[in-house]
């Protein structure tokens, strides 16, 4: 009887626990709020920027803004399932991921609510859009 010794496989490669999961609306949360008070502050020199209406439009917005963050962030890690399967820091890197990928949205959310244009000789009179992009 012939017996041969066999390589015992090396670890599983844990799947995303729960804390991924759950820290994804926390995390859509900070970066909702620190985007909508950046665009305040950065409108606030605009008649129609932060003193239109109590800034109403933009604390419509942070919801929506809020869970499409929070959908994106809880789907990352289908996306980012074999890349963190390989190479040394990959329990590092499953934890940078959601905040390098907050800190992406909350650049691309404040990307899209524009900056003001102040025309020569005269104050801002334009507001800040009512959606991201939309002008």
């Amino acid at each position: 009887m012939r017996v041969s010794k066999t390589t015992a496989p090396g670890p599983a490669v844990p799947a995303p626990g729960c804390g991924w999961y759950l820290s994804a609306p926390a995390l859509a949360a900070a970066g909702v709020y620190g985007g909508t008070v950046w665009t305040v502050r950065s409108w606030a020199s605009c008649p129609l920027g932060n003193d239109a209406s109590n800034t109403i439009g933009l604390t419509l917005l942070m919801p929506v803004v809020w869970l499409c963050m929070t959908l994106l962030l809880l789907l990352s890690p289908l996306a980012l399932r074999g890349w963190l399967s390989r190479g040394r820091g990959r329990r590092a890197a499953k934890w940078l991921a959601p905040l390098t990928m907050v800190i992406a949205l909350t650049l691309l959310y404040r990307l899209g609510m524009g900056w003001p244009v102040h025309p020569p000789g005269g104050l801002c009179v334009e507001g800040y859009p009512l959606f991201p992009f939309t002008g």
